[in-house]
């Protein structure tokens, strides 16, 4: 047997070595289907580098295969985190799990002495547990112990991420043990996590991990986190114990969610608890960046299609050129089958090499897509990057580039006739196959191509519309800074009077126009929401309430911002803490509760059943709050002064340049605190720019190279195809004109072959565009159905570049000399 192995391997080798010759001898050939798999490859790289950061890399723990996400679901919010003390009882009565292990994030106010402007981090409250279910071992010190998180307000210990350890302490070792300040209490540091833990979460990188014993104290709120079943914060993470399935565990925490109803129906009604692996956890909450991969990675497949069927394209052409050696090959006693695989060797080693040059196309693409930001000071980061599964996907798309481009070329040539191919040239039966082949890759390429382009155009008009789109707020003349009271443990009346201060100092400086205060900023991805009964209302069956992206704003917010009040009227100053609960909701709002009714005057029943009543006195024209191309999304506004929030946004409206107001709105911060942290100052158009219309740039010159690269690869093949068309008609060319056909007859006779292959793949490609148009839609913006002038410009284009591909062999065609043609073999 291993002697047998030991054969058959020196014939692998063997085949090998021979490859490499054949290759070499043909520089021009392994060059082009080199240079051709490897923009496939390339490209295909890239985009599963975004792929990965976006949705697909798993949890930077050990074993992260085994980890699932434990979610507290209601009918109105399929999202819901968990209490602390839902958690302590799924942890100690559930059978099914290992462990489960509890985290929230949380904004501080971190200082390295008392004698340091704090600044604003954000971290993580988890559970005593959380390294050690997470398999997380510290690069220095120790993780928290398991009772470590069960007295509130004891254990005032931290544990660092490893880059706030290497950028605040310079990666000091000596750090264990010394005094940082959190929201200006004392905590101590106990470990440093390693560089590889970046946290539960794909795109957020927590600077620092606290007890979440320590939340009441961090918060100086009234009631203990750690003891009420209204809070619902957590997010839950468990490994299942060895034999059991996720089934068992989902049926096992759906019973323990109804004993829990049961026991407490005031905060657990209608809960319900869902196990999900982290990769449905991850479609399940984020399904536009789902489906932007989704969409992405599916064009791109194209350009890798193209570049296959070209690569097939040149080996169908380089079979005829071979058929004498295969003949002799069969003709000795070489089976076809190892044909088949000498073949096959030979579209692997281009494939590689493709793999090889592709990496360095890869490198580029991912170099420009780290050009990516979330404008946000919070630490988000999209983690682009050329690692080692990008190279393990590289690999893999090349052996698969390698089979699709190979296998049927391959195949072909093993059925080489012998007698045939043993005589002189002439087009018998197998060239016959192979010209009807390199005709239907061709086509296939020019189809592909229209797709990409049809892509292209739709995101092209759908970019244009962004540029020119009203996004329900002004973007000019507005400076924006965003405080959080909590840092620093204001109580409620502490806060209320922070930001009237803040207003009213704001109002006075040079240059101001107005001011107003709002609790989010619209298209940031760190938005609120507001839990509310709309009257008369017929929810479904289990659902009490409704939840709705909203937040708290001032009376100066609608007339700042220029959003305009399409009904009723705005906020003002006689909306009072102790006055009649008012409420303002966007159009979107008002259609979908109040379809065909007048909202102004409606009611809604605020957080629960047992919240207070507020009147709808106004209805604000639909905006977009989370991306440019959201379709319309209810909104919900109620006042800051009967809604107070500790985190805060304002928004000073200038009459000149909003950026030299920066410097005076800090010095007034700091009059009133100088211990507040300030973050996200920046201007509302620089924000703008980058969150709404940067990024959909870059998609859009994403799929404009992919349908560039697709036409040049289909515009080559063609190209190729028609020049060997005209050396193998060479002979019937001469005839023809040597019986009277004139060269205008020939030039046209060409290019009708072109023009036949160029229409009947625009056809293929016009109405493959129609059936996968919801696949091109989702993700680009403004794009409900197929753009008319994209569906009309790009075939025309195409059959214009097509025929300029296909006029030079022609022209060469109708200069032949038939005496010259008729000698020719």
């Amino acid at each position: 047997m291993q002697k047998g192995f030991r054969i058959s391997l020196a014939m692998l080798l063997k085949e090998i070595r021979h490859a490499f010759r054949l290759l070499a001898k043909n520089p021009g050939f392994t060059a082009i289907a080199a240079l051709s798999l490897a923009i496939g490859i390339g490209a295909n790289s890239a985009i599963f580098s975004l792929a990965d950061a976006l949705l697909l890399r798993p949890l930077p723990v050990s074993q992260p295969g085994e980890v699932l996400t434990i979610s507290t679901n209601t009918p109105d919010n399929p999202f819901g985190g968990t209490s602390f003390p839902d958690y302590r009882d799924f942890r100690d009565k559930s059978s099914s799990f290992e462990s489960i292990a509890a985290y929230q994030f949380y904004t501080f106010g971190f200082a390295t002495s008392p004698t340091v402007q704090p600044q604003m981090r954000l971290g993580f409250l988890v559970s005593g547990n959380f390294f050690s279910s997470m398999g997380v071992q510290p690069a220095l010190g120790r993780a928290f112990l398991a009772d470590e998180a069960k007295t509130s307000g004891r254990d005032a210990i931290a544990v660092l991420s490893y880059d706030l350890w290497q950028n605040q302490f310079s990666g000091d070792r000596s750090v264990i043990g010394r005094i940082i300040r959190l929201n200006g209490i004392d905590f101590t540091i106990i470990g440093v996590a390693p560089a590889s833990f970046t946290g539960m979460d794909q795109f957020i990188r927590p600077a620092l991990y606290v007890p979440a014993s320590m939340a009441q104290r961090l918060g100086a709120s009234a009631k203990d986190p750690l003891e009420d079943r209204s809070s619902q914060p957590f997010q839950l993470k468990a490994r299942l114990k060895p034999g059991i399935s996720q089934e068992q565990a989902q049926a096992e925490m759906t019973t323990l969610a109804k004993s829990l109803e049961a026991a407490y129906p005031e905060t657990n009604r209608n809960h319900r608890a869902a196990v999900r692996t982290e990769m449905q956890a991850r479609l399940k909450a984020d399904p536009y960046d789902s489906a932007l991969v989704f969409m992405l990675m599916a064009l791109v497949g194209l350009v890798l299609l193209i570049a296959c069927a070209h690569v097939a394209n040149l080996m169908l052409a380089r079979a005829r050129a071979r058929s004498k050696e295969l003949a002799i090959r069969l003709a000795i006693g070489a089976g076809r089958l190892r044909l088949v695989r000498q073949l096959l060797i030979e579209s692997v080693i281009l494939a590689l090499f493709g793999a090889v040059i592709g990496l360095g196309f890869a490198y580029f693409g991912i170099q420009f897509l780290q050009n990516i930001k979330v404008p946000s000071d919070l630490p988000i980061v999209i983690g682009v990057q050329l690692d080692q599964r990008v190279l393990l996907f590289s690999l893999l798309v090349a052996i698969g580039s390698a089979i699709v481009s190979g296998l049927v070329p391959a195949w072909q040539a093993s059925k080489t006739d012998l007698l045939t191919a043993l005589k002189s040239a002439g087009l018998n039966a197998s060239a016959r196959r192979r010209t009807i082949g390199r005709n239907a890759l061709v086509v296939s390429q020019i189809a592909l191509s229209v797709i990409l382009l049809v892509a292209a155009g739709m995101l092209l008009d759908g970019f244009r519309k962004a540029l020119v789109l009203n996004p329900g707020f002004r973007t000019d003349h507005i400076m924006m800074m965003e405080f959080d009271t909590a840092l620093v443990r204001y109580t409620p009346d502490q806060s209320r009077i922070f930001y009237r201060n803040l207003f009213d100092r704001a109002g006075v400086l040079p240059g101001v126009r107005s001011v107003a205060l709002a609790q989010a900023v619209a298209m940031s991805p760190n938005q609120t929401s507001k839990t509310v009964i709309p009257e008369g209302y017929q929810l479904p069956k289990g659902q009490e309430t409704v939840t709705s992206f909203g937040e708290s704003v001032d009376e100066h917010y609608f007339d700042t911002m220029k959003t305009p009040i399409v009904r009723g009227r705005g906020f003002s100053a006689a909306d009072k803490a102790d006055s009649r609960r008012v409420a303002i909701v966007n159009e979107a709002f008002a259609e979908k509760y109040w379809p065909k009714q007048d909202a102004i005057g409606k009611r809604l029943r605020l957080n629960d059943r047992n919240g207070p009543f507020a009147e709808v006195v106004g209805v604000a024209k639909t905006g977009r709050y989370l991306f440019i191309a959201e379709p319309p999304m209810p909104y919900l506004y109620v006042p800051f002064t009967q809604s107070p929030s500790s985190r805060m946004n304002i928004f000073v409206e200038t009459a000149g340049d909003p950026a030299e107001v920066a410097p005076p709105l800090r010095d007034v911060v700091r009059s009133l605190d100088a211990n507040l942290p300030i973050y996200n100052a920046r201007t509302l158009s620089s924000f703008y720019q980058q969150r709404a219309i940067s990024v959909p740039f870059m998609i859009f010159q994403l799929v404009c190279a992919m349908g560039l690269l697709g036409l040049t690869l289909a515009l080559v093949g063609l190209y190729g195809l028609i020049a060997y068309s005209v050396t193998r008609r060479t002979q019937e060319i001469g005839i023809r004109m040597a019986l009277g056909a004139r060269r205008p007859d020939v030039l046209a006779m060409v290019l009708r072959q072109g023009f036949v292959l160029s229409i009947i793949g625009i056809a293929i490609g016009f109405v493959a565009s129609l059936g996968v148009r919801k696949i091109l839609v989702v993700g680009l913006i403004g794009l409900g159905t197929p753009d008319t002038v994209s569906l009309i410009i790009v075939p025309i284009a195409l059959i214009v570049v097509t025929m300029a591909a296909c006029y030079l062999p022609a022209r060469r065609a109708a200069q032949i000399d038939p005496i010259r043609a008729l000698r020719y073999e």
